[in-house]
């Protein structure tokens, strides 16, 4: 039986400057079950959140377009669907959590007349005591100490951890079935942080949702993530379970994510860096994008980009897996 919740396929989203096209995401794919939770990683400039724009339909037009691919909710193609469909699909079904709360709220409302509006957007016949109530309960459940003050506070007016489970009880409001975290922990500081994201698994436990966490701190997603996909210069280079990726690595720049992180039991004098940077989408180099900054790289990695295979259960992009390497010197 296909528990498939939503199922990326091919996914191609470019922008058209003066410079030329930009392939922010380039042929990605990849699939969450329901009341799973699916992680993305990589640094950034990598495609994560155009990926995730792409699919609530927020990429700015234009420059950018949704050029390739099919995005299945349920079976059912999302960019078949009217502006109209979108906006009932968005927020109800699919819900998102952006990076950054204050520019995501709106300064000249109260929190509570903010959530309040995405509840009676979506549920018809409620009336504005019972969203009130409901908007509320929402705070309260998110964990916010004296959510019946808090409601009529400004986001000035509350600190950032508060901010974002304001961020984190609107996208809930309507019992989506996809919730999507854009970095949601970036702008916390560690106690906050670790509190968002107990509070993030608690309300998947909750409601069932499906979790697509985008981020480039790997100790999140060993945090929440039943999945990874590692994303670089907007493709996929590894798809695995989360053991997978954790316990053997296999693609250059998954294993050169992994050696970045300390580890208490080893005496370094100096943290692992992976030298070098993302390429810029307008100057790309020949071959794999990764090549200019792997140790592993031969001519062949220079030469043309490597298929996505699939290797030991796990997708990988790397000719260090294929037969060309082996023939190679």
């Amino acid at each position: 039986m296909d528990n498939k919740l939503i199922d990326v396929k091919n996914l191609k989203t470019y922008f058209y400057t003066d410079a030329g096209v930009v392939k922010a995401v380039d042929d990605v794919s990849f699939s969450i079950e329901q009341g799973k939770t699916l992680g993305i990683v990589g640094e950034s400039g990598c495609g994560k959140s155009i990926t995730s724009l792409s699919i609530m339909q927020l990429v700015e037009t234009p420059p950018g377009k949704i050029a390739g691919g099919e995005i299945l909710y349920r079976g059912e193609n999302l960019l078949e669907k009217t502006p109209d469909e979108m906006r009932k699909i968005r927020g109800k079904k699919i819900a998102m959590i952006f990076q950054e709360p204050m520019t995501s709220l709106n300064p000249v409302f109260t929190v509570g007349q903010q959530i309040i509006e995405a509840i009676m957007i979506h549920e018809a016949g409620i009336s504005r005591q019972q969203a009130r109530e409901k908007a509320i309960d929402m705070l309260r459940m998110v964990k916010i100490p004296l959510p019946e003050k808090r409601i009529d506070e400004y986001p000035h007016q509350l600190s950032g951890g508060m901010r974002q489970r304001v961020m984190i009880a609107m996208s809930l409001c309507c019992n989506p079935e996809l919730l999507i975290c854009d970095e949601p922990t970036t702008a916390l500081d560690v106690t906050i942080q670790a509190q968002i994201l107990e509070l993030i698994n608690e309300l998947k436990q909750k409601t069932g949702a499906s979790i697509m966490m985008i981020t480039h701190d790997l100790g999140v997603i060993a945090e929440v993530a039943d999945d990874v996909m590692v994303m670089y210069a907007g493709k996929v280079v590894e798809q695995g379970t989360t053991d997978e990726i954790f316990d053997s690595p296999m693609h250059p720049y998954t294993e050169g994510l992994m050696n970045c992180i300390p580890r208490l039991e080893d005496e370094v004098e100096e943290l692992h860096v992976i030298k070098g940077m993302v390429p810029s989408f307008d100057s790309m180099p020949d071959g794999c994008a990764f090549c200019p900054r792997c140790e592993y790289a031969k001519p062949v990695c220079g030469k043309s980009m490597p298929e996505l295979i699939e290797k030991d259960g796990r997708k990988i992009r790397c000719f260090k897996y294929t037969d060309q390497w082996k023939e190679e010197v």
